[in-house]
C-alpha cells in the first residue's frame, strides 16, 4: 500500500496524465507486493529481533496513517499505544529481559508513545486554531445552538490534548505490564 501511495504521488508531481494514474498505482502495488513476498515473512518471523529504530519507524508510520484517516482527530491514535504496549511486552518476554531492567523499559516505551501523542495533539490543535471554519463545523456536528469560539476550541485542545497524552502514557505502560503478566501466567 505504501509503495502504491508513493507511486500515485510520483504520478501527481511528475506526470498528471489521468490515463496513467492507474498504471502508477498498479506498479507501486506490485512493487510493494514483491517486497512483501521477499522480506515480510522474515520480518514477521523475527519481529522481536528487529532494530528498535525500525519498530519506532513502523509505529510512526501507523500514527501518521491513523491521524490522516481520521482527519486530524487524535483520539484514535490511542489504540496504537495499546498495540505498542502489547508488542513491547511480547518483545521483553521473547528477549528474556531481566525484571530489574523492565521498569526502565516500561517508562521509555510509555514516554515514546506519549511523545508521539504530544506531537499529534500539537498538530491537531494548530490545525483547529488556524482554521476559520472549525467552530462552525463543531457547532453543526454537535447540533449546538450557540457559536463555538476560538477560545472554546483552544481550551478543548489543551484539556483534551493533555488527557490524551497522559492516557497514552498510562495505557501503554499498563498494556506492557499486563501482557508480560499474562505470558508468565500462561506458562
Amino acid at each position: 500500500m505504501l509503495l502504491g501511495l508513493c507511486a500515485v504521488i510520483v504520478w501527481f508531481y511528475a506526470d498528471k496524465d489521468e490515463n496513467n494514474a492507474l498504471t502508477y498505482l498498479l506498479v507501486g502495488l506490485a512493487a510493494g507486493f514483491l517486497i512483501d513476498l521477499r522480506f515480510l515473512k522474515k520480518w514477521v518471523r523475527h519481529r522481536y529481533e528487529l532494530p528498535i529504530w525500525f519498530v519506532c519507524a513502523i509505529y510512526l508510520f501507523y500514527n501518521v496513517l491513523i491521524y490522516g484517516m481520521f482527519m486530524g482527530f487524535p483520539v484514535f491514535n490511542l489504540f496504537l499505544g495499546l498495540m505498542a504496549g502489547y508488542y513491547s511486552g511480547q518483545r521483553i518476554h521473547f528477549n528474556s529481559i531481566l525484571p530489574e531492567v523492565r521498569n526502565r523499559i516500561f517508562n521509555r516505551i510509555s514516554l515514546f508513545t506519549a511523545l508521539i501523542m504530544t506531537l499529534i495533539c500539537i498538530s491537531s490543535g494548530f490545525i483547529a486554531l488556524a482554521g476559520n471554519g472549525v467552530g462552525k463545523e463543531v457547532q453543526s456536528m454537535l447540533g449546538l445552538d450557540f457559536d463555538v469560539t476560538k477560545g472554546m476550541i483552544a481550551v478543548l485542545a489543551w484539556i483534551g490534548g493533555l488527557f490524551l497524552i497522559v492516557s497514552e502514557y498510562y495505557l501503554t505502560k499498563m498494556t506492557v505490564k499486563i501482557t508480560i503478566k499474562l505470558i508468565l501466567k500462561s506458562r
